[in-house]
């Protein structure tokens, strides 16, 4: 956008919700630049939610692929008040979940690999999270990829959710404890 000041923080949208409205529907009419510039402003949230699942390639794969299936399904996206960033979400959950089903499938091996090599700590940090994450009732998990991986503010994610600001507090707070449990388990 012309005009546009740097991001002061690497956490702040660069984009205000009445610019990302308009690169859609700009966008949602074939234009590719306005998509590109949905996707800059995206692609890390998307890769944030990716990685807690998948590894650093596979997290990659999934951020390419879910912006593939954005653009094609672009023409049917309908503006219901919920940030354009949640439908991107909803996609992106689908793509790892169907990356985690390939990942599952492995080739049965008669001797160990060799060249296996150890996982760094905070390889396993994350690996621990994802797996606490996991364990979380489904609202909850909902609540934190949103606000924490998304990067959604709570109002954004009492839309996206349709639930109250409060009642999305309730449970960001509620699934912060309990990770906190499944943490201090591990």
């Amino acid at each position: 956008m012309p005009g546009r000041t740097a991001r002061k923080t690497r956490s702040a949208p660069a984009l205000t919700p009445a610019e990302v409205k308009g690169l859609v529907a700009s966008a949602r009419q074939g234009d590719r630049d306005a998509f590109g510039m949905l996707y800059e402003e995206y692609r890390r949230r998307i890769f944030n939610l990716a990685r807690f699942s998948l590894p650093f390639a596979a997290a990659e794969d999934v951020v390419a692929e879910t912006f593939v299936r954005a653009w094609v399904a672009l023409p049917r996206y309908r503006d219901v008040g919920v940030p354009f960033v949640a439908w991107l979400y909803g996609i992106a959950r689908h793509v790892v979940a169907d990356a985690q089903r390939v990942g599952c499938r492995v080739e049965p091996r008669a001797e160990p690999r060799l060249d296996v090599v150890e996982p760094r700590d905070h390889d396993l940090d994350r690996l621990t999270l994802g797996a606490a994450l996991d364990r979380l009732p489904d609202e909850q998990r909902r609540v934190i990829e949103l606000k924490f991986l998304a990067g959604l503010t709570n109002g954004e994610v009492a839309a996206a959710l349709g639930k109250t600001p409060g009642a999305v507090n309730t449970q960001q707070w509620r699934a912060l404890a309990t990770l906190r449990t499944f943490l201090e388990e591990a």
